[in-house]
């Protein structure tokens, strides 16, 4: 009968040390990276971010945020490589989806897009950002009743994100519903009072319903918050 020879419990305990030794190395170069996206030094991030993956390849979050960095930087076809490689290192991460999905956008590939935010929808269903994003592809495709639905569940996840109302307010404003619009741009300005297009665009909507006075005080809220347009529509309607 073959015997099978084990490796000593020192030497398995050494290898183990240092695997862990190689992550917390990783780990620590993905934070300084991370650092340095948020510092906007995107060359010095790659820099770190490289360490990080030299230290632990199969380190997702870094080859994410490594591919983040490319994306800022217009190279495309490496941050491509960088989301794929951190699909196949972490299967369950929803980032590298996301993020694709956002370089499809800027390539005009709104199909795949929507593929990819659809996908990180599954792996991340309490998400608003993905149904947010994944909305304005929709309606970029002039497809109102998905993007509806994508909206509103963007304001279920963050009720207390201007900005989901906002764009929601916006399709509806587009679908002429002004009266929807209104509601939602008021949400947007109530939770965010420093929010000028909110204030211009509701001004437009109240204006579309025949509410001149208020559309009046919504266009001098946005050009007191330095809206450029805002002035003319100050200089029309409130005579």
């Amino acid at each position: 009968m073959k015997k099978f020879r084990t490796l000593p419990v020192s030497a398995l305990l050494l290898g183990l040390s240092l695997w862990l030794s190689s992550c917390n190395s990783s780990n620590k170069h993905l934070e300084e990276g991370r650092k340095l996206l948020g510092e906007n030094k995107i060359n010095e991030a790659i820099t770190a971010l490289n360490e990080a993956v030299s230290a632990d390849a199969d380190n997702a979050q870094a080859l994410n945020a490594r591919g983040v960095a490319y994306y800022q930087l217009k190279d495309y076809s490496n941050a491509l490589l960088d989301y794929e490689q951190a699909m196949k290192a972490d299967s369950s991460l929803y980032l590298p989806y996301f993020n694709r999905a956002k370089l499809r956008i800027a390539q005009n590939d709104f199909e795949s897009a929507i593929k990819d935010f659809s996908k990180a929808a599954t792996l991340a269903p309490d998400s608003a950002e993905i149904y947010l994003n994944r909305g304005f592809v929709y309606a970029e495709l002039k497809l109102p009743q998905k993007a509806t639905p994508d909206f509103d569940k963007a304001v279920q996840l963050a009720p207390k994100n201007a900005e989901t109302y906002f764009v929601r307010g916006n399709l509806y404003l587009e679908q002429k519903n002004y009266p929807s619009a209104i509601r939602d741009y008021e949400q947007a300005v109530g939770i965010r009072s420093d929010f000028p297009k909110a204030f211009y665009n509701m001004g437009l909507a109240q204006n579309l319903v025949g509410n001149r006075e208020a559309a009046c005080l919504s266009f001098q809220q946005a050009k007191k918050l330095g809206y450029a347009e805002a002035a003319d529509a100050v200089a029309t309607f409130c005579k």
